[in-house]
């Protein structure tokens, strides 16, 4: 938008310039001058041109035509084309990319990204995509529903744009592995504390992104593979994690929260806390800071600060657990 009114102000500039060195005028006559010439107003000349300035001003006349036509023609398309309000949108975004905080950035909008961003979308948290393909991410400026960025997400400046050193984790899904072991050392490189989980095709490359500081990598020909042999074997547990991963067809959640220091829990074991008979959510696993997730735990199994519960409940059961044991301080 704003490269035609440079143009402009760029053939202005030249006009003053040319017309105070080769008609030796004051500031203000050339400035004059140019503007009639430029904008073809037809009124009288300052004074007598010299050859030299004749040529000069036939030059004006054609640049500053040229480039007026080309604004006004960009100007309208911006106005009546969409353009206005895709221009007013984008920069829209930028504001609300620099507000963010704790929010979840896409590299890749693929068909493994484009999956994330739904679920995420669905689950109304903040999240900004970003791809190096604008046909990616047609539909999103289309839609202006969720905040995106083009550009290469394994490029440093690209991901302070998108606020990596306020995001709370990152999903690297980009089209090869080794876009995402440098995007994951980038990542880490920049903010050491954000929690990074990668896509990695080939074994090898698994093991490499865990290294450079990948927090989980996700192998989708793995999964996929051990999905449709669990398929096979067990069709009913897999028909019940599907309902509980797509959340929205079934009143049942699984959620994942972390104990924090003021919650009620702190200390206290699981029969101690009575969870199942005062929330009616039941702790499926607890996952305690650099130890293995342990299932269905036992009943005396003490909480603390930074364990992980996964708790099974209905939505307003869990928000009931929340408000009762974790917000509460004791």
């Amino acid at each position: 938008m704003w490269k035609p009114i440079l143009l402009i102000f760029l053939v202005i500039l030249a006009g003053v310039v040319g017309y105070a060195l080769i008609e030796g005028m004051s500031a203000l006559d050339a400035f004059y001058m140019t503007i009639i010439t430029v904008f073809t107003v037809g009124f009288r000349e300052v004074q007598v041109l010299t050859p030299v300035g004749k040529l000069f001003t036939i030059f004006i006349i054609l640049g500053g035509v040229g480039t007026i036509l080309f604004t006004v023609s960009k100007l309208g398309e911006i106005m009546f084309g969409g353009g206005m309000r895709s221009f007013v949108w984008r920069k829209n975004m930028e504001r609300h990319i620099k507000n963010l905080k704790d929010h979840y950035i896409i590299c890749g909008h693929g068909r493994m990204g484009q999956t994330v961003r739904a679920r995420l979308l669905e689950e109304g948290v903040p999240f900004v995509v970003i791809d190096n393909n604008q046909g990616k991410l047609e539909n999103l400026e289309q839609e202006k529903t969720c905040l995106y960025i083009l550009g290469d997400a394994s490029q440093e400046d690209i991901l302070i744009e998108a606020g990596i050193k306020r995001a709370k984790a990152l999903a690297a899904l980009l089209p090869s592995d080794a876009d995402n072991l440098y995007l994951t050392f980038t990542a880490k490189l920049i903010n050491p504390s954000l929690f990074v989980l990668s896509k990695a095709l080939e074994e090898e490359a698994e093991k490499k992104i865990l290294q450079i500081g990948a927090n989980r990598v996700v192998s989708p020909y793995k999964l996929g593979a051990l999905k449709i042999a669990q398929g096979l074997m067990r069709p009913a547990l897999v028909d019940f994690m599907d309902l509980i991963i797509r959340r929205q067809e079934l009143s049942l959640l699984m959620e994942e929260i972390v104990v924090p220091r003021k919650s009620k829990i702190v200390g206290r074991t699981l029969t101690q806390c009575q969870i199942r008979q005062k929330s009616n959510v039941i702790v499926v696993a607890i996952k305690k800071p650099g130890e293995d997730i342990v299932f269905n735990p036992s009943p005396d199994m003490e909480m603390n600060i930074g364990d992980t519960l996964l708790v099974l409940g209905d939505g307003e059961a869990i928000k009931q657990f929340d408000k009762q044991f974790i917000q509460t301080a004791a």
